[in-house]
């Protein structure tokens, strides 16, 4: 794996995009690597929910986006260092921002920012926003970054989503060397060979977990998984650790190609089985 690296982790509206970024900062950290979490999403400000006891302390991504002149020195008084996890800092909007409270940017303040936190820490891990078309910075980080990190949900949102999203980021400059795709958040119950078979490329598996579930909601994201109950998780968090570093590592001359075909009858079909089964079951 390279000394510095920019991941971006993108999916549809509650995959899980936050956790699995999270989750991530920490196996990086793990391995001794100095991990910049960006959050991107400004329609739902994730950083209160990940270290609660230092939103006194957070100054708003928004803030320094409108910033004349961005540099090194403004970057790191906006990063928020976290006393639990020293190797992980947080970048991102506070509580009550919304897509109003700042002044809009352009994609070369976008590229400004991500350039300038490729040069703080070891690993910049981008939590984009779902909606790229309300986030720059999202949809630039899409475009620049090393690696793409992409989740799916097992449900037929997800599969909406990504009807409408893919053909908007067909474009050649998407297409990552590196892409893992995650089916995200897959309980016992549900069947998730319907959906791999329609993303047809999903690499990992990460498992509901409701140890996850509660650290989420008493936003406990830094505290460790562990137990038997957490055994797969972290195998799969694992698992696309290795992805991203032996893929890396490869450093393809042409980009692997990004796009999801999802024709509607590909999808009428996974319709059309899940209500015949449903009807069964009844």
């Amino acid at each position: 794996m390279t000394d510095k690296l920019l991941i971006a982790v993108w999916g549809n509206p509650n995959s899980g995009k936050t956790v699995t970024a999270v989750k991530l900062a920490q196996a990086f950290a793990a391995r001794r690597k100095n991990v910049l979490l960006l959050c991107c999403d400004a329609l739902c400000p994730s950083v209160s929910t990940i270290a609660p006891q230092a939103v006194s302390k957070h100054s708003s991504l928004g803030e320094l986006l409108s910033l004349p002149v961005l540099t090194q020195e403004e970057l790191l008084r906006y990063t928020l260092p976290l006393n639990t996890s020293p190797r992980i800092a947080l970048l991102g909007y506070k509580k009550g921002d919304n897509v109003f409270s700042y002044a809009s940017y352009d994609r070369d303040r976008a590229v400004d920012l991500l350039t300038l936190a490729r040069h703080l820490a070891d690993v910049v891990l981008v939590d984009c926003a779902s909606y790229l078309s309300a986030d720059p910075l999202s949809a630039v980080a899409l475009e620049v970054a090393d690696a793409v990190v992409r989740l799916h949900s097992c449900d037929l949102k997800s599969l909406m989503f990504y009807a409408s999203y893919m053909p908007l980021i067909g474009d050649a400059r998407f297409r990552r060397p590196t892409l893992v795709s995650v089916l995200s958040n897959v309980k016992v119950e549900q069947d998730s060979r319907e959906y791999i078979q329609v993303f047809s490329n999903i690499q990992v598996t990460l498992p509901h977990l409701s140890m996850l579930e509660q650290q989420a909601a008493s936003a406990r994201l830094l505290d460790e998984l562990s137990g038997k109950e957490a055994l797969d998780y972290n195998t799969s968090i694992q698992q696309i650790m290795r992805l991203l570093s032996s893929q890396n590592q490869q450093k393809p001359s042409k980009p692997a190609p990004s796009s999801i075909v999802l024709p509607f009858g590909k999808i009428a079909g996974v319709l059309q089985r899940i209500w015949s089964k449903r009807g069964e079951d009844k």
